[in-house]
C-alpha cells in the first residue's frame, strides 16, 4: 500500500500496538504532521480524502499531532506523544481520541531520543541528559527528573536490554540496573 499527506521529513520508528500500525511524521516546518493508526490487510493507495480523519484502511488519524524526532508510544492502550520542545499528548491508542492535549513538561527543553515506559511510568530523556518521569494514564502527571552528569548531551533513545537500562550520551555510556 501507499499513503500520501506525510509532512516532507519523517523521522520517528513506526510499530504495531494492539493490531495497529502506528506511524507518524511530524517535521516542525510542515503543516501536515499526521499521526496515523493503520489496520493490517491494506493494498494499493490508502490515502486520506480531503479533511477526512479515517478510511477503510486507516482507523483515526490526528492531522497535526506528530512529533519531529521522537517516536511515540503506546503503553496500556494510551498512545503518548513526546514533542521535541518539552510537549507531551495522549490519545487512545484504539480510537485516536485525545485522552489530554499537550503538556508543557518543566524545563524539559528540547527532546530527540524517544520515550520509554516501565512500571506505570514515562521515562523521556532530553538533550541536556536529563530524564523525566511522567505517570503514565489518562491524566498528565510529572513525577520527577533524573540528571546524568553536566556535560552529558542525550540524543540517541535508550535500550532495554534484559534488566539493564543502557544509556548513549555524547561523553558516556551508562549501563543502569534494577536490582528488584
Amino acid at each position: 500500500w501507499s499513503l500520501s499527506g506525510m509532512s516532507s521529513i519523517t523521522i520517528a520508528t513506526p510499530y504495531e500496538h494492539q493490531g495497529l500500525l502506528i506511524l507518524s511524521s511530524g517535521y516542525v516546518g510542515d503543516p501536515s504532521r499526521p499521526l496515523y493508526a493503520i489496520r493490517p490487510g491494506a493494498t494499493g493507495d490508502i490515502s486520506l480524502a480531503e479533511d477526512a480523519e479515517s478510511n477503510e484502511h486507516i482507523a483515526w488519524c490526528q492531522p497535526t499531532g506528530a512529533p519531529y524526532n521522537p517516536s511515540t508510544i503506546a503503553y496500556d492502550g494510551i498512545l503518548y506523544v513526546l514533542h521535541d520542545r518539552g510537549l507531551m499528548a495522549a490519545y487512545d491508542a484504539k480510537t485516536g481520541e485525545e485522552v489530554y492535549p499537550k503538556q508543557r513538561i518543566p524545563k524539559g527543553r528540547s527532546f530527540t531520543s524517544s520515550p520509554w515506559a516501565y512500571n506505570g511510568k514515562l521515562f523521556c530523556l532530553n538533550e541536556d541528559g536529563e530524564t523525566f518521569v511522567i505517570k503514565a494514564g489518562r491524566e498528565f502527571e510529572f513525577l520527577h527528573s533524573n540528571s546524568l552528569e553536566e556535560d552529558d548531551m542525550g540524543m540517541a533513545t535508550p535500550a532495554i536490554v534484559g534488566d539493564r537500562l543502557l544509556i548513549r550520551t555524547a561523553a558516556r555510556l551508562y549501563c543502569i540496573r534494577n536490582n528488584e
